[in-house]
Protein backbone atom coordinates (compact mmCIF):
# COMPACT_ATOMS: atom_id res chain seq x y z
CA UNK A 1 0.00 0.00 0.00
CA UNK A 2 2.83 2.44 0.26
CA UNK A 3 3.88 1.77 -3.45
CA UNK A 4 0.48 3.23 -4.66
CA UNK A 5 0.35 5.73 -2.03
CA UNK A 6 4.16 7.01 -3.26
CA UNK A 7 2.81 6.74 -6.98
CA UNK A 8 -0.42 8.74 -6.22
CA UNK A 9 1.87 11.48 -4.08
CA UNK A 10 4.23 10.96 -7.27
CA UNK A 11 1.54 11.71 -9.78
CA UNK A 12 0.08 14.55 -8.56
CA UNK A 13 3.03 16.87 -9.29
CA UNK A 14 1.97 16.78 -12.88
CA UNK A 15 -1.95 16.33 -11.90
CA UNK A 16 -2.35 18.98 -8.95
CA UNK A 17 -5.92 19.71 -9.77
CA UNK A 18 -7.09 15.80 -8.71
CA UNK A 19 -9.43 15.56 -6.04
CA UNK A 20 -9.27 12.01 -5.44
CA UNK A 21 -7.38 8.43 -6.57
CA UNK A 22 -9.05 5.12 -7.27
CA UNK A 23 -7.10 1.49 -6.58
CA UNK A 24 -9.52 -0.82 -8.55
CA UNK A 25 -8.07 -4.86 -8.19
CA UNK A 26 -9.75 -7.59 -10.52
CA UNK A 27 -8.47 -11.19 -10.52
CA UNK A 28 -7.92 -12.62 -13.68
CA UNK A 29 -7.08 -16.43 -13.31
CA UNK A 30 -4.42 -16.60 -11.21
CA UNK A 31 -3.56 -13.13 -11.83
CA UNK A 32 -4.47 -10.02 -9.99
CA UNK A 33 -4.32 -6.74 -12.07
CA UNK A 34 -4.47 -3.24 -9.88
CA UNK A 35 -4.82 0.01 -11.82
CA UNK A 36 -4.71 3.62 -10.59
CA UNK A 37 -5.97 5.97 -11.23
CA UNK A 38 -6.17 10.11 -10.35
CA UNK A 39 -9.40 12.07 -11.13
CA UNK A 40 -9.89 15.32 -11.37
CA UNK A 41 -13.98 14.85 -9.86
CA UNK A 42 -15.30 13.38 -7.42
CA UNK A 43 -15.83 9.50 -7.62
CA UNK A 44 -19.07 8.03 -9.20
CA UNK A 45 -20.94 7.42 -6.08
CA UNK A 46 -20.94 3.68 -5.68
CA UNK A 47 -24.41 1.66 -6.90
CA UNK A 48 -23.20 -1.87 -5.93
CA UNK A 49 -22.29 -2.91 -9.36
CA UNK A 50 -18.65 -3.78 -9.83
CA UNK A 51 -16.94 -1.34 -12.27
CA UNK A 52 -16.02 -2.22 -15.55
CA UNK A 53 -12.23 -3.08 -15.76
CA UNK A 54 -9.99 0.13 -16.45
CA UNK A 55 -13.21 2.03 -15.73
CA UNK A 56 -12.76 5.68 -14.33
CA UNK A 57 -15.55 7.48 -12.54
CA UNK A 58 -15.05 10.54 -13.72
CA UNK A 59 -12.31 13.32 -15.85
CA UNK A 60 -8.97 11.64 -14.69
CA UNK A 61 -6.07 9.68 -16.03
CA UNK A 62 -4.46 6.41 -15.38
CA UNK A 63 -1.26 6.64 -13.56
CA UNK A 64 -0.24 2.89 -12.83
CA UNK A 65 -1.28 -0.49 -14.07
CA UNK A 66 0.54 -3.58 -12.98
CA UNK A 67 -0.55 -7.38 -12.75
CA UNK A 68 1.24 -9.43 -9.86
CA UNK A 69 0.72 -13.16 -8.86
CA UNK A 70 0.33 -12.11 -4.87
CA UNK A 71 -0.66 -8.62 -3.63
CA UNK A 72 1.09 -7.56 -0.29
CA UNK A 73 -1.10 -8.49 3.00
CA UNK A 74 -1.13 -4.37 3.51
CA UNK A 75 -3.16 -4.22 0.29
CA UNK A 76 -5.30 -7.27 0.38
CA UNK A 77 -6.37 -5.60 3.80
CA UNK A 78 -6.78 -2.35 2.48
CA UNK A 79 -9.17 -3.51 -0.14
CA UNK A 80 -11.10 -6.17 2.33
CA UNK A 81 -14.09 -7.65 0.29
CA UNK A 82 -14.08 -4.91 -2.33
CA UNK A 83 -12.28 -4.33 -5.23
CA UNK A 84 -11.97 -0.79 -5.44
CA UNK A 85 -10.35 1.93 -2.93
CA UNK A 86 -11.23 6.20 -3.11
CA UNK A 87 -9.30 7.93 -1.35
CA UNK A 88 -10.26 11.54 -1.02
Amino acid sequence: MADIVMIILGARKTMPSATAATVFRERRGDVFHVRVSLLDGPPAPPDGNRPEPGRIDGPGEVIADFAARQLGQDLVDAFGNNDVIILK
